[in-house]
């Protein structure tokens, strides 16, 4: 007698249910964001809202909004991510579809995760998909665990290509809006997964294939965005699809990150993230951009320009040694999805200062700076050191930077450099110039050169 393979895969099925729920939990597990303990990772996350914060940050002189998810780093992924690996290191983790045909097309019921936060360095926002082929009369959700489709349709799974950014929250947490702020949420919905017989939140963003961008595209309330044609007229808020990962590999692009550092910053009209208080970070790639990603590999400021006040660094063009910069490229990762419109360019005219140029009308010089040893680590005293002698001393912020205002008559003259020391060690060196050196040309001459060029150019006319 011919049984067809759907009455075999029935009956594999049926026999196979009372097997089901091995492995289910009696709740659902908190995640990281949700921790008592205070750590970089939950530091921006709104607890008594629960609501994750849009962040702001520069653009190639465009304002951008970005949400912060997990970070990948030797401190929270140890042994995995180490110093001097790459995203490499960054895991991945499956996410199964029961589907009727295979494919998005025929998906019953919510996708299962492979692990959750609670699972510790396995746990990824990334996620691989996997569809588990079920029969036409699959009841949705019988499924809700891995165990339960390895236990009763392993023979039916097909692996492919497609890369989800499809990070688990806290339930019920929304994300606030980036532009109108407060506790106004973004218009993206959230979407539940099952994980070990419990419901979880996860919330969608990028995504490799415009087949999963158009699965999920009901998660947008924005406007009918339901195809990936429709999604090219308003990327505001839609799922992007683009290549940032494969089943191997999280691309990263990088994030200058200048947010540990505060002044000119006014919290709650200029402030980044994750720190309202602090400056806003630089990125150089922004959805649609060829090599976008939302990983992103932290390269921390350890040296700022002298005077550098919040939003002068706004291109990451900009963020050269000859400018006054200096960064340190981390073992640290993070997932920030870019969300909402981008803002107006602005460019502002900066003229950056990396040394300290005695001048008269100059009294006092700030100095803002980390260090690769001072990264999140407060309370650690930085001391300001001319020929042998401490003439002052600060200690790190929370993020583990200094920011201090030097005088000028603390310098003296006839003094060629000022060197700030922590832990013992000269972490920077700092060049004095007298105004009117040579060297000193390059900001009192510059000007007196533009000055004149005017002149001449008005004596022709």
């Amino acid at each position: 007698m011919f049984i067809s393979s759907t009455a075999v895969l029935l009956l594999s099925l049926v026999s196979a249910v009372s097997a089901l729920g091995s492995d289910y939990l009696d709740a659902t597990p908190s995640t990281v964001y949700e921790a008592s303990e205070l750590s970089p990772q939950n530091m921006d996350f709104d607890s008594s809202n629960n609501m994750f914060v849009a962040h702001s940050g520069w653009y190639n002189d465009q304002l951008v909004h970005y949400y912060k998810f997990r970070i990948y780093a030797p401190g929270t992924y140890p042994e995995v991510v180490v110093p001097g690996g790459t995203s490499a290191q960054v895991p991945l983790q499956k996410i199964y579809f029961t589907s009727t045909t295979g494919d998005f097309n025929g998906v019953v019921g919510s996708p299962i995760v492979e692990y959750h936060h609670t699972d510790g360095v396995v746990y990824s926002d990334f996620m691989t998909v996997s569809f588990v082929t079920v029969p036409a009369d699959y009841e949705a959700d019988t499924f809700k665990s891995v165990a339960d489709i390895q236990e009763a349709a392993a023979d039916q799974i097909t692996d492919t290509d497609i890369v989800l950014n499809i990070p688990i929250v806290p339930t019920g947490s929304t994300l606030q809006h980036p532009i109108e702020k407060g506790t106004t949420a973004a218009p993206i919905d959230p979407t539940t997964a099952w994980y070990k017989g419990v419901p979880v939140q996860t919330f969608v963003f990028e995504v490799t294939d415009d087949q999963a961008a158009d699965y999920f595209a009901s998660t947008r309330t924005s406007t009918d965005i339901t195809t990936s044609a429709e999604r090219a007229k308003d990327q505001d808020y839609a799922i992007t699809t683009t290549p940032f990962a494969s089943t191997e590999l999280v691309s990263a692009i990088p994030i200058w990150h200048v947010n540990q550092f505060s002044k000119g910053v006014v919290e709650g009209e200029n402030g980044g993230g994750p720190n309202p208080a602090g400056m806003r970070n630089v990125i150089n790639l922004d959805r649609g951009d060829a090599g976008y990603s939302p990983l992103w590999n932290v390269l921390w400021a350890t040296e700022m320009p002298i005077n550098y006040s919040a939003d002068e660094f706004r291109n990451a063009n900009q963020g050269t040694t000859a400018n006054g910069f200096e960064f340190f490229t981390t073992p640290m990762y993070v997932n920030c999805p870019d969300i909402g419109p981008l803002g107006p360019v602005t460019e502002k005219d900066v003229m950056f200062q990396p040394d300290i140029v005695l001048e008269a009308q100059t009294d006092s010089f700030v100095i803002i700076g980390s260090d690769k040893t001072l990264i999140l680590t407060p309370d650690m005293e930085v001391s300001f050191v001319i020929n042998g002698e401490t003439i002052a001393t600060t200690t790190t912020n929370m993020m583990g930077g200094y920011e201090y205002t030097l005088m000028a008559s603390d310098i003296g003259e006839d003094v060629a450099k000022v060197e700030v020391v922590a832990n013992g060690e000269v972490i920077r060196t700092i060049e004095v110039l007298q105004s009117g050196s040579a060297a000193g040309t390059t900001f009192v001459g510059l000007w007196m050169s533009s000055v004149m060029v005017v002149l001449a150019a008005t004596m022709m006319i």
